[in-house]
C-alpha cells in the first residue's frame, strides 16, 4: 500500500444526535477494552495503562454485557480496545461472541499493532477492521507492516494507519473544583460522543471514569459517571436521558478532555511508572 493509503482517516465531526429506531438508539461507536494493561508505556495514555494492574476481561460477562446492550443500542461499529488487546489470550473467541451478541454490524480492533504478526488466521478471518497506532518508538517494523497489509488484502480486513506523535495530556491532578470550567470541557469533549464504553455492566458515554475507578481504588466512585445496563422497560429512554445530559461526569473534574494541550509521545521509564503508581497505593 502506498504511504497516503496508510494515513488515518478521521471520524465526522460531532453529531450529539441519537434517534431512536425499532427501539434502539444509534450511535457512532461503542467499545470493551478487553485488557487493562499494555506492551507499551506511552505517557498520558487515555486509558491510563501503564498506571493499572493486569487485567482480562471475562468473555462470559462481557457477552452478557453487550446481549443486553444490544436491546437498547445500535453502534455503527464495536470497538476492541485496551490497554493492548492483542495480549488477550482468548481475542479470537471474544471475536465470535462479540459478533453473536448482533451488537453491531462491524467489528474493530484497536492496536499499537506490534503483536499482529503473532495471530492466527483466525483472527483475520473474525475481524473486520483495524486502527493501528504508530509511534516514534517503537517503530513498527517494514517487515510486519507489510505482512499487516497482505493479512488485511488476504481476508478483506479494513486498516486506519494512525500516527500519533503527539498525546494529550488529559488528567487534571489535582482535580479542579471549578463547575463552570468543567462544564465547558464536558460541553466541547468529542470523548463523549466517540468513546462510549460498556464495563461491568454499566454503559459509560466515555472511556475514563472506569480506569479513574480502577487507578484511585475506590477512594472516588466513578461508576456514577454510568447508567446501569437494567433489565427494566426503561433502558431505552433511560439511556437517551443519559447521552444527552449537559451535567459533566464527575470524572471530568480529573480530565480535561477535548480541551487538553497537545504533548510530544514519549515512552514513560520504568522509575517513572513506579513513582506514579505509588501515589496512588
Amino acid at each position: 500500500m502506498s504511504t497516503v493509503e496508510r494515513e488515518h482517516v478521521f471520524p465526522p465531526l460531532m453529531e450529539r444526535h441519537y434517534p431512536i429506531v425499532d427501539g434502539r438508539i444509534q450511535t457512532r461507536s461503542l467499545e470493551a477494552h478487553i485488557v487493562d494493561h499494555c506492551n507499551l508505556t506511552c505517557v498520558e495514555c487515555c486509558s491510563l495503562s501503564p498506571l493499572l494492574p493486569t487485567w482480562t476481561a471475562d468473555p462470559a460477562s462481557l457477552f452478557e454485557d453487550l446481549t443486553r446492550a444490544a436491546r437498547v443500542v445500535k453502534p455503527r461499529v464495536f470497538k476492541l480496545v485496551g490497554g493492548e488487546p492483542t495480549l488477550h489470550p482468548e481475542l479470537v473467541a471474544i471475536l465470535r461472541g462479540v459478533r453473536a451478541t448482533g451488537i453491531a454490524p462491524k467489528i474493530s480492533v484497536t492496536t499499537n499493532g506490534l503483536l499482529l504478526g503473532r495471530l492466527p488466521d483466525a483472527f483475520w478471518e473474525e475481524v473486520d477492521a483495524l486502527t493501528i497506532s504508530l509511534y516514534p518508538k517503537p517503530r513498527l517494523g517494514a517487515a510486519l507492516a507489510a505482512h499487516i497489509e497482505a493479512q488485511a488484502t488476504r481476508f478483506n480486513v479494513a486498516l486506519n494507519w494512525k500516527t500519533q506523535t503527539q498525546f494529550v495530556r488529559m488528567t487534571r491532578d489535582p482535580a479542579s473544583h471549578d463547575v463552570a470550567e468543567t462544564q465547558a470541557v464536558y460541553h466541547d469533549c468529542w470523548l463523549r460522543e466517540r468513546c462510549h464504553l460498556i464495563r461491568d455492566g454499566i454503559f459509560y458515554t466515555c472511556t475514563r471514569p472506569p480506569h479513574m475507578q480502577t487507578l484511585h481504588r475506590g477512594a472516588n466512585d466513578f461508576t456514577h459517571d454510568g447508567i446501569p445496563l437494567h433489565d427494566g422497560d426503561a433502558l431505552v429512554e433511560d439511556l437517551h436521558a443519559y447521552l444527552m445530559r449537559e451535567t459533566p461526569l464527575q470524572a471530568c473534574f480529573h480530565c480535561r478532555g477535548g480541551s487538553a494541550s497537545m504533548e510530544p509521545h514519549r515512552m514513560m521509564r520504568h522509575a517513572e511508572v513506579q513513582a506514579e503508581k505509588a501515589r496512588f497505593e
